[in-house]
């Protein structure tokens, strides 16, 4: 007997529905939200997202589908990060759909996308939008008919985003969160990658980013207070945060420094290797899940370090 798929899809509008990847897991919350996009009669679907390479998830995008009597004709794919993406690949061999995603992305894509590039089917009129900040090819995508952002991990539908060097940038992360708010102001609804639909869009971006001026405001007084290394800042911003999620919080404030360094307010230490208690802080050992690697930045062994100074005090 066929194991029976354990999430429903869900009508979000008269263009969307959703369906949820069973991956759930602390960083991506209830699951990775797929989303096909068309309308209703219509014969055909754009699938934003497929999700990780879950056969009976992507046979369940397919039976969808074929349900409406439609074809998923176009794939969509936000970022590289492996609860995103690799379901992509096996969805074109299932449907014979093309892959549309960033231009020199890492995994394989057939229509490689721009900032402004368009995505013109029957089933929708999608314009993507560059938004880089938690991996260096993240895409949002703007559907015109029901102005609808599906914003990947820029925005999530419940809680904040990891932003982990080296791949994430604290400095585009905030840049990605402006360019929506000024160019996108008029959207109706918010698709996040993870987590419920948000329906107040522009609050929900400014809250984004007064959490990030907070967080910076912390690490700056944490600094004037005289903490020069990972461990004693986030020692002092996190110490009421179960101290298992300290390693993601280092990663945060690593991509912090790095942004206050560029911008010419710290003096950085030379380089040196991790202490012990650095080390594990950055690298936990035991962490193979290919998803906590590429979310958290992870690249055991032999971390580099340095110590940080205030050149002004700004808070």
């Amino acid at each position: 007997m066929k194991e029976a798929y354990p999430n429903q899809s869900e009508r979000l509008s008269p263009l969307v529905q959703r369906l949820r990847a069973p991956n759930p897991s602390p960083l991506t919350l209830t699951g990775t939200n797929s989303y096909l996009v068309g309308v209703e009669g219509g014969r055909e679907r754009v699938v934003i997202d497929p999700g990780p390479s879950l056969p009976l998830h992507l046979e369940a995008l397919v039976g969808i589908a074929e349900k409406a009597q439609a074809k998923i004709s176009l794939i969509a794919v936000t970022h590289d990060h492996p609860d995103h993406y690799p379901g992509a690949v096996r969805l074109r061999e299932m449907t014979g759909a093309r892959i549309a995603a960033y231009q020199g992305t890492t995994f394989p894509y057939d229509l490689p996308l721009e900032d402004g590039s368009y995505l013109q089917t029957a089933a929708a009129t999608l314009l993507a939008i560059f938004t880089p900040g938690h991996s260096p090819d993240h895409l949002c995508f703007y559907l015109e008919e029901e102005k609808a952002l599906f914003t990947g991990d820029l925005i999530l539908g419940s809680g904040t985003v990891v932003v982990a060097p080296p791949k994430g940038d604290m400095a585009d992360y905030l840049r990605s969160l402006h360019k929506l708010e000024e160019g996108w102001g008029e959207a109706q609804v918010i698709y996040g990658g993870h987590g419920p639909e948000i329906t107040n869009p522009s609050a929900k971006i400014r809250e984004y980013l007064n959490h990030r001026k907070a967080r910076e405001k912390q690490l700056l007084a944490a600094l004037q207070a005289g903490a020069t290394t990972l461990p004693e800042i986030v020692a002092q911003i996190y110490q009421e945060v179960d101290k298992r999620i300290w390693p993601a919080a280092a990663r945060q404030v690593m991509a912090y420094l790095i942004m206050l360094e560029e911008q010419g307010l710290l003096d950085v230490g030379e380089e040196r290797p991790a202490t012990l208690a650095e080390e594990a802080l950055l690298n936990p050992q035991g962490i193979f899940d290919p998803l906590v690697l590429a979310e958290l930045g992870l690249e055991p062994g032999g971390e580099k370090v340095r110590s940080y100074r205030l050149k002004e005090i700004r808070i």
